[in-house]
């Protein structure tokens, strides 16, 4: 009975032997790495994107002070709202790398011109503790979404080299597991884009 058993696993033992050997479990292992690090990503951009309702309250509160519309304050804003909505779109679709970072640098941008055409328009914002605040949470956010896109990168990194080993590569094309994209910023940006601004800086409105 014994000895049957022990022919019965032989196969497995075997097979376990070969996907060892083969990478199979390690590319796995990498894939489910990158996987996780992209959708701390998406957590990220989310996080930024609940903010901005807040911001746009806190900006159009301070409008009730001003007696006329400032056309650019709103033109800024509706800019904003779009690009975040774009990002949305790119997580919820779980769009390429590429395109979700077009995403995140438009509605970067959007933030960035929002807010300083809203303090231009609104020189009393810059005492306004819900919007410091605000603008600080911006950008610890941004600093955590730059984290984010640094580990992805590093894990597809990781993965892309494994899968081109031998015998790795002779299992990833078995499997079709393929080289992934890494989280670059959009082409003629240098540097992944940041929001920081300066509160202390003086109007130039005349």
């Amino acid at each position: 009975m014994n000895a049957r058993w022990r022919w019965l696993s032989l196969p497995a033992l075997l097979l376990a032997a070969a996907t060892s050997g083969c990478g199979y479990n390690k590319i796995q292992a990498l894939d489910e790495q990158a996987k996780q690090a992209r959708g701390n990503i998406d957590a990220e951009l989310i996080r930024r994107n609940d903010l901005i309702p807040n911001l746009v309250q806190t900006v159009e509160g301070a409008a009730q002070f001003e007696k006329s519309t400032f056309v650019q304050v709103a033109q800024a804003r509706s800019g904003m709202q779009a690009a975040a909505q774009q990002v949305t779109q790119a997580v919820k679709g779980g769009a390429a790398p590429g395109q979700l970072a077009q995403a995140d640098a438009n509605l970067t941008g959007s933030l960035r011109q929002f807010l300083n055409v809203a303090i231009e328009a609104y020189p009393q914002l810059r005492a306004n503790q819900n919007f410091t605040g605000l603008q600080d949470e911006l950008t610890e956010t941004e600093n955590r979404i730059n984290v984010a896109r640094r580990d992805y990168n590093e894990a597809v990194m990781q993965y892309n080299t494994y899968i081109r080993q031998f015998p790795q590569a002779i299992t990833a094309r078995v499997i079709s597991a393929k080289e992934k994209e890494t989280f670059q910023a959009p082409a003629g940006m240098q540097t992944p884009p940041r929001v920081k601004f300066d509160m202390n800086q003086p109007s130039t409105t005349p």
